[in-house]
């Protein structure tokens, strides 16, 4: 087998999917946010001297679903899947559900493999996720992973990130109580910023505010939100510009020491910006943030103002 079609919602599910397909073997990455279908298939069909099997990865291969393809496009993955090279092994990944009508998607059914796993409806989660929890010996409580679920933005990742954290405070496979998860979960008040800027970069100005106004009762100073939220805006700009000049992936990790997954995070949030907008947004949070040393504006008030501007 050495075509793959993996569909999940979770980044971290895939990666194990990916795992057990290359085993202990490297492989190449190529994100289709960045790159081109026909670099891949150019690489994928390179045959090297030494014959050795290669493993190439394929990120955001969102044509599998209900985006529409162009016919090009078709035709060029039509004539590979047809007559693929046989010491490539090649992984497509997508995290959105994929179309089981195209054409492209019926012949990776019939000669290769899908691996794919539905979007989760909130009992599928709290099933998924409290059997999570068996697997490592601990047991839970629907009205516990209800909560995790509820703070997690309806982001599978999120929630398993959170169990792992929790599984870890307790650090012996025991029941899972509510109280120490309200804790460890609601008052966490990095987890929060964290959450805080996330909603504002996603522009969910509903979560954000509301964020915001669970973070004021912690009494967290608004000018530490204007910080986190400058720098998130930032390192977002500079990755947008450093792909937009061909660099490579392991370069910008390297540069902005950052690890693969959060250049990805940010470059995905780029994709919903141009620059001039990022730039606008810097600027106004530096504005923000002189007036408020400068005593002319109120800080809380000013950042309010800046959340229904900036996610409008």
């Amino acid at each position: 087998m050495n075509i793959y079609l993996i569909s999940n919602e979770s980044y971290r599910l895939i990666n194990e999917e990916i795992k057990k397909i290359v085993k202990n073997n490297n492989y190449e990455t190529f994100n289709l946010n960045k790159s081109l279908i026909t670099e891949v298939l150019e690489e994928a069909s390179y045959l090297s001297l030494d014959n050795n099997l290669k493993y190439l990865v394929v990120s955001n291969a969102d044509f599998f679903g209900s985006d529409k393809v162009d016919d090009k496009l078709v035709e060029q993955l039509l004539k590979y899947f047809n007559n693929p090279n046989p010491n490539t092994v090649l992984i497509f990944t997508t995290q959105k559900p994929i179309d089981s009508r195209k054409k492209i998607v019926k012949l990776i059914k019939d000669k290769y493999q899908v691996i794919s796993d539905a979007k989760k409806d909130k009992m599928a989660l709290s099933n998924f996720l409290t059997n999570y929890v068996k697997r490592n010996e601990f047991s839970i409580d629907y009205q516990t992973i209800n909560y995790i679920i509820n703070n997690s933005y309806n982001n599978l990742d999120i929630m398993l990130n959170e169990l792992d954290k929790i599984m870890l405070y307790y650090n012996f496979p025991c029941t899972i109580k509510y109280n120490d998860v309200v804790s460890i979960v609601g008052n966490s008040l990095d987890n929060n910023n964290f959450h805080f800027v996330a909603a504002v970069v996603s522009k969910k100005l509903p979560d954000a505010l509301r964020l915001f106004n669970s973070l004021k009762v912690y009494k967290v100073d608004s000018t530490v939100l204007v910080a986190l939220l400058a720098r998130e805006y930032r390192l977002t700009f500079y990755v947008k510009k450093l792909y937009q000049d061909k660099w490579s992936l392991k370069d910008i990790c390297n540069t902005l020491h950052m690890a693969d997954w959060q250049v990805d995070k940010l470059y995905n949030n780029a994709l919903h910006y141009s620059e001039s907008e990022l730039l606008r947004n810097l600027v106004l949070l530096c504005d923000i943030d002189m007036n408020i040393k400068k005593g002319l504006w109120d800080k809380d008030t000013a950042l309010y103002g800046f959340l229904l501007d900036a996610c409008s």
